[in-house]
């Protein structure tokens, strides 16, 4: 067996333990490296309050085709996707038992104004003769009572006839305003009722958009607000808007609001079907604090932006409101004057050190 010097051991191990101890001082640094950011101040100003939502382009009027009464449809006039006037006839019903009905009135109302002159006449007799003493008062009474009846029961025959006259005027069913028939659910020969939708006429020259706002917008969306709607089936077109109805409500399943806006000026480029962008415009903000939304930095439920005290980032959860694309309007957490993290967010931390590249005047 080979047996070393001990001084050769030594020897051996002293170069181990200096390069332990080399790895490790170096592993420790004791003065990070701050983050090179840019920065920017917050100050008040003046900026548009707007935001978009998705919709789809519908008629902002459409009138349902239907009967007044219950018949069998005689003839159908229109087509689907058919343009129609007001006044133009759609549908003729088959009007032999509503003729009958109406035959049938009209002759309880001769009777009844035969019957009303004949009691007035005696009534009017009796009341003159009841004066003299020739008839008893029971009789008198008898006739009076006659003629109130009568006069009742014809004013109930002239009122069944009225009825029964529009009813057979309803055999006719004309269009109530201009527009196209889309769809038609109704042929020939077909039973129908009061209740039943024979077809839909939309106004094509009013037009609008159902769009669905966010909950985190919807607050600030009001009837009568402005807007501008887009659609890529009208590349390079604008078109102005007024929001007409805002739902009380959000859908169940995407907890989004709809709104209704109608389009001014949509003519014949905008179709019904269309897919649309809606920009919705509020009033100016005056005089209100405001941070570019480069500075926000999203921690799953929170949104916070870091503000520069001396050289150390300390994280901030402002108070914010809704803003647009480029900026959003701080309500608390932050002053006039603090100057606020814009750039390198993912590498600075609560407290890290920073160096500023450069300040941009506005926030």
């Amino acid at each position: 067996m080979l047996r070393l010097p001990r001084y050769s051991l030594c020897l051996l191990v002293l170069p181990l333990l200096q390069a332990c101890s080399e790895t490790e001082t170096a592993v420790i640094d004791p003065t990070p490296k701050p983050v090179v950011v840019q920065t920017a101040k917050v100050k008040p100003g003046s900026w548009l309050h707007s935001f978009k939502s998705y919709g789809t382009v519908t008629p902002a009027e459409e009138y349902k085709i239907g009967v007044e009464v219950s018949a069998t449809v005689k003839e159908v006039l229109f087509r689907e996707g058919q343009s129609v006037e007001v006044g133009d006839l759609l549908l003729r019903l088959d009007d032999k038992k509503l003729q009958l009905r109406s035959d049938g009135a009209s002759a309880s109302v001769e009777e009844a104004r035969a019957n009303h002159k004949q009691a007035k006449k005696t009534h009017e007799r009796n009341k003159s003769i009841y004066k003299s003493g020739v008839i008893s008062e029971q009789t008198y009474l008898q006739s009076e009572a006659a003629f109130k009846t009568a006069e009742a029961y014809l004013r109930r025959a002239i009122s069944s006839y009225d009825i029964a006259r529009d009813v057979l005027s309803g055999a006719e069913v004309r269009s109530p305003v201009s527009g196209v028939v889309t769809p038609r659910d109704i042929e020939s020969g077909q039973n129908v009722s009061p209740v039943d939708r024979l077809g839909v006429i939309r106004v094509q020259d009013a037009l609008r958009v159902e769009s669905f706002v966010s909950q985190k917008d919807i607050n600030y969306v009001r009837v009568g607000m402005s807007a501008t709607v887009t659609s890529p089936g009208v590349p390079g077109q604008t078109f102005t808007g007024r929001v007409d109805q805002v739902a009380s409500s959000a859908e169940p399943a995407t907890g989004n609001f709809e709104v209704g806006v109608v389009v001014d000026d949509g003519g014949d480029l905008l179709r019904d079907g269309m897919s649309a962008l809606v920009e919705f415009r509020g009033a100016h903000q005056e005089d209100t604090l405001a941070i570019p939304r480069a500075a926000l930095v999203d921690r799953g439920r929170r949104l916070i932006v870091y503000r520069v005290e001396g050289d150390i980032a300390m994280a901030v959860e402002p108070a914010l409101g809704v803003g647009n694309s480029e900026v959003i309007p701080v309500y608390s957490g932050l002053a006039a004057g603090d100057e606020i993290v814009i750039s390198n967010l993912r590498l600075v931390t609560q407290g890290q050190r920073v160096h500023r590249a450069a300040t941009t005047p506005e926030g």
